[in-house]
């Protein structure tokens, strides 16, 4: 076999798919193209030009303890094995508990640097948004509130310098999720967690460069869709019938849920032993208009016994759970582990969810 390094730049120009038809070949491909792997999806290389060593599994061990997601053109990277030089680490979370991710920013030497009109002390910017959030329990409308109307609590801006690095931390009014699928479009909806990286729309933005623009109100989304143009994206305002109702197309109408058959899933490496994601417990569903332009539509569940808020993609779903939350004993402080056995029993024995995706 090859030596690592002429094989990482010969795999380098394959595709996700034509690394896996070639991992089929023989047992020594497979071995090349499985050690490649590891070395290109390295989430600590990723983060080394954000974090020292040591500040990458503290970050992690964040992300376990909060729910915190990387998404954006940072996850966007990730999955292309691509780089941009001057790109930001985006991360995003519950407002509720990003505090604490924003004061350990600071800690290993960050600045937080206030955007216009914003508090220049950053408790007192975090206290700005609090009267934003929707109080209460149950199910409801993913509202059009918040900076930009996207789902969006805050944003808030770190720096260090020599060499100048950027954090954009953006927390959510109630889902981080609320935020990702209120992208401009399909190819920068991408999530890496503590403990996995899922890409939503794998083979539309990583075989084909395809990236469907969605419905969603907001300012800068024409530059931001220009932005992934120049890098090679091309960007679909509306599709055909006949693709809309392809099981195999990744833009097909119907639910999904985060983890399912048509997403790219992949274990971020080494396992920290923090414990599973709860993040395969958020569903949306993918529409059309009558002019076949599209929507990522679901609603909020919000409920003091789960520790994170979720997508639901109907009212189904909450059906389903619901024994769950009113008949739950007290054993426990939080059911989202029970939560996310519940929708994934749901979702992969209901055949309005893409359980066929191959």
């Amino acid at each position: 076999m090859l030596p690592d390094t002429t094989d990482s730049l010969l795999f380098s120009c394959l595709s996700p798919q034509d690394l896996v038809y070639y991992s089929r070949t023989c047992q020594a491909t497979y071995r090349a193209v499985t050690s490649y792997k590891i070395r290109a999806f390295d989430i600590n290389e990723r983060l080394s030009r954000f974090f020292s060593p040591h500040e990458v599994l503290y970050f992690r061990y964040w992300q376990a303890k909060t729910g915190l997601l990387i998404s954006g053109s940072t996850a966007l990277q990730f999955f292309d094995r691509s780089i941009y030089p001057e790109s930001d680490l985006d991360i995003y979370m519950e407002h509720c508990h990003a505090l604490v991710v924003a004061q350990w920013l600071r800690k290993i030497g960050y600045t937080f640097v206030p955007r216009k009109h914003q508090e220049g002390v950053l408790e007192h910017a975090f206290d700005e948004a609090l009267d934003t959030f929707h109080v209460g329990s149950g199910v409801f409308p993913s509202e059009e509130v918040g900076y930009f109307g996207r789902g969006v609590a805050g944003v808030f801006n770190f720096h260090k310098y020599h060499p100048d690095r950027k954090i954009q931390l953006i927390t959510a009014l109630h889902s981080p999720m609320e935020v990702i699928l209120n992208f401009h479009s399909t190819c920068v909806m991408n999530i890496i967690t503590h403990d996995s990286a899922y890409a939503l729309y794998p083979i539309a933005t990583f075989e084909w460069r395809r990236s469907l623009i969605c419905a969603t109100k907001g300012s800068k989304q024409e530059q931001a869709r220009a932005k992934y143009i120049t890098r090679g994206w091309t960007m679909e305002t509306s599709l055909q019938p006949h693709e809309i109702g392809d099981r195999l197309s990744d833009f097909r109408m119907g639910n999904r849920w985060i983890g399912d058959k048509a997403c790219w899933t992949m274990k971020i490496l080494p396992d920290l032993g923090l414990g599973p994601d709860y993040i395969g417990s958020n569903t949306w569903r993918l529409a059309y208009s009558e002019g076949y332009e599209a929507r990522n539509e679901f609603k909020i569940l919000q409920t003091p016994l789960l520790r994170y808020r979720y997508l639901v993609a109907d009212e189904d779903i909450v059906r389903f759970i619901d024994p769950a939350i009113s008949l739950c004993l007290s054993d426990k402080e939080f059911y989202d582990a029970d939560i996310k056995q519940l929708i994934g029993m749901y979702c992969n024995t209901n055949k309005r969810f893409r359980v066929n995706m191959q």
